[in-house]
């Protein structure tokens, strides 16, 4: 072969190996073109309709596909507001011809650790996005974002709503009793360490705000310094709702006050240490004895004193009925370790860069509706935010068990269908007052309250005959009718095709 010849055929074998490039690397872009219509395909924007979502952009992260979407909701004043959220899942689970549970992790971001782990257990999993709206108040505009969220996903035609689990800790785990109290059928609840009562919470917070020393120069030592960063959300709430603490409000706002209306399974985890969100209204059992000498003096955190004279003078097991509660307690692993003013983030215990203890499954009962799961590390210290310890506990076994199971007929009572009615109806009966002293608005868009409603109401009824009978006879009971002397589930039916 001459030299030109040589020359010639290195150029062709070059352009060829370039050509070949170019045809893999284009269908490459084809493919990940096809599949990200494939998931725009799954999960559109709605039209048509007043609170319709939208799909801002499509993506993957780890082998998990996600979704961006505005959701449209009424604030407390009967504004729209806008807030976003993200719904994570594997394509070949929402590709399956079964309905899929899904985790709602409520109030907060749910971290990629918490997203990971639910879709891994075979779920997918919708999370508010704090991208370009944060919403973070908990019992204020919060509660009608959430339960706006957590409706559009309810709307999916992919998802088992049945069989939805919803999430979170501390405002996230009161977030999760409030909209436990809302929504039906369900999978379960695990509310992770909660401010059951905010007749409470709040005397707690104002109290202790001079005791904190949250209102000190920050460049002062806080004698209690995790507590001092939250203390002063108090006030913010007092600009909000209605300034008499003893009022009906409070109370109205505290999950010890609607227990009747959580009716899913519920795991709810305490710990003895927590500083913020605090033993005392989980129980009135004792486990420690303050060590009041590491204390300041006029550092209170009593429930009877706190609570004098009010409603809110209740624990959350002393809420519950007995025989739908077991309580259960874990000391302390010797191994563990325990926070001190050393360790970065103190407030948030997920951020420790420390490797995980062993892994403890909580304990709970099938028999029994309530769980409580108490963490017991002794006495709480002056610095720490929820925990003493660096815990890792797990409720894996308690959410596989229930993600698969359809609701026991008990999970409808009259409490819960008279809330459910008067969502439909568009006149809730409970509800907070704001500062100006007119109702705060829980309710969404007329029609999307409805249709959740009618379609609960549906999902329950045809579990089966038992669950049929019993929402016949509770509605045939109830004082509120809204379609009508008696419930025909043909008429529902048509009822939910229009809307």
């Amino acid at each position: 072969m001459t030299q030109n010849q040589t020359a010639t055929f290195q150029i062709g074998f070059h352009m060829k190996k370039i050509f070949i490039s170019l045809i893999i690397l284009l269908g490459l872009i084809y493919v990940q073109e096809q599949t990200l219509f494939a998931q725009t395909k799954i999960i559109t924007s709605e039209e048509g309709f007043d609170g319709a979502v939208q799909v801002e952009n499509t993506q993957q992260t780890n082998g998990l596909n996600y979704v961006t979407v505005t959701i449209p909701y009424l604030g407390m004043n009967g504004e729209t507001l806008n807030g976003q959220a993200r719904f994570y899942y594997k394509q070949e689970l929402v590709e399956s011809t079964e309905k899929i549970p899904v985790y709602c992790g409520v109030h907060y971001e749910s971290s990629d650790g918490t997203i990971r782990k639910y879709c891994d257990m075979g779920m997918a999993v919708v999370t508010p996005y704090f991208g370009e709206i944060s919403i973070k108040f908990p019992f204020g505009n919060s509660i009608n974002f959430s339960k706006a969220m957590i409706q559009w996903a309810r709307r999916l035609p992919f998802v088992d709503c049945s069989k939805m689990i919803f999430g979170g800790v501390s405002g996230g785990g009161y977030m999760t009793l409030a909209m436990g109290s809302e929504f039906f059928p369900l999978g379960a609840l695990v509310s992770d360490l909660p401010c059951p009562n905010w007749i409470y919470g709040m005397n707690y917070l104002l109290d202790n705000q001079e005791s904190s020393g949250c209102y000190l120069p920050q460049d002062k030592q806080k004698p209690l310094p995790v507590l001092a960063l939250i203390a002063p959300g108090a006030d913010l709430a007092l600009t909000i709702f209605e300034n008499d603490l003893k009022s009906k409000t409070w109370y109205t706002l505290s999950p010890v006050s609607y227990v009747d209306r959580i009716t899913a399974p519920t795991m709810v985890l305490a710990a003895t240490g927590d500083m913020l969100c605090t033993i005392e209204m989980i129980t009135s059992k004792k486990f420690f004895a303050l060590n009041r000498g590491e204390f300041p003096d006029n550092y209170v955190r009593d429930l009877e004193t706190l609570t004098l004279e009010t409603e809110g003078n209740v624990t959350l097991d002393n809420s519950i009925p007995k025989e739908k509660l077991a309580t259960h307690i874990i000391p302390a692993p010797k191994d563990l370790h325990q926070f001190s003013l050393n360790d970065p983030k103190i407030l948030d215990d997920a951020a420790y860069d420390l490797e995980p203890p062993k892994e403890i499954d909580r304990p709970w009962s099938k028999e029994k509706q309530w769980n409580i799961v108490i963490l017991n590390e002794g006495a709480p210290l002056p610095y720490i935010g929820h925990n003493r310890y660096l815990w890792n506990t797990s409720n894996r076994t308690f959410v596989n068990y229930y993600k698969n199971r359809e609701a026991d007929v008990e999970q409808l009572n009259a409490a819960k269908l008279k809330r459910l009615l008067e969502r439909y109806s568009g006149e809730l009966s409970e509800v907070a007052l704001l500062v100006n002293g007119k109702p705060a608005n829980r309710l969404n868009f007329e029609q999307l309250e409805k249709l959740d409603v009618v379609t609960g109401l549906l999902d329950y009824a045809n579990t089966g005959p038992d669950h049929h009978g019993r929402l016949l006879e509770l509605y045939e009971s109830s004082s509120l009718k809204p379609f009508g002397e008696r419930l025909d589930l043909g008429n529902l039916r048509e009822l939910a095709d229009s809307l």
